[in-house]
């Protein structure tokens, strides 16, 4: 089972996409006034539903492994939760 399912829900959180690499993953951001700078992308996924559609990635950061996603259709980034 994959680790992402294994997350509790969480409010998100909004953050500043600063920087992406190769056009697409999440290179750093911005989240409460912190810059977070990717050391590696570890998953990436689409969630797909009738009305939202995201694309998640879980990073790992020196500060600790993030699940980010982008909101497709707002063109938003949010925090969905630090698993560790």
């Amino acid at each position: 089972m994959s680790l992402k399912w294994m997350i509790q829900p969480r409010k998100k959180e909004p953050i500043r996409l600063v920087s992406r690499r190769h056009n697409y993953f999440p290179q750093r951001f911005e989240w409460r006034g912190h810059r977070y700078d990717v050391r590696s992308v570890e998953e990436a996924w689409t969630e797909m539903r009738r009305k939202t559609a995201r694309h998640f990635f879980r990073v790992r950061c020196r500060e600790g492994t993030f699940d980010i996603y982008q909101d497709i259709r707002l063109n938003a980034w949010y925090l969905a939760g630090q698993v560790s």
